[in-house]
């Protein structure tokens, strides 16, 4: 069953570059959300009390590093 949207066929790493490109724009948006909550007497605090939620969804993994998502981009093949 679909739902009515054309459904794009992606070679696997293709799908992969795109995805880890989109979470590098998300975690560049995230750090410049950061910093202009920074600013505001209350915007650590709000950081840190959304950083414990996220991690209660993500059920206690903590997110992941620049480092590992070198590793991961570095891994894939060519």
């Amino acid at each position: 069953m679909t739902d009515g949207t054309p459904t794009i066929q992606l070679p696997l790493y293709q799908a992969f570059d795109e995805l880890l490109q989109l979470y590098r724009m998300l975690e560049l948006e995230n750090e410049l959300l950061r910093g202009q909550l920074r600013r505001h007497p209350v915007g650590e605090l709000q950081i840190r009390e959304t950083e414990r939620k996220m991690m209660e969804l993500r059920g206690g993994v903590p997110p992941v590093t620049p480092d590992q998502l070198t590793a991961m981009m570095a891994a894939r093949p060519e």
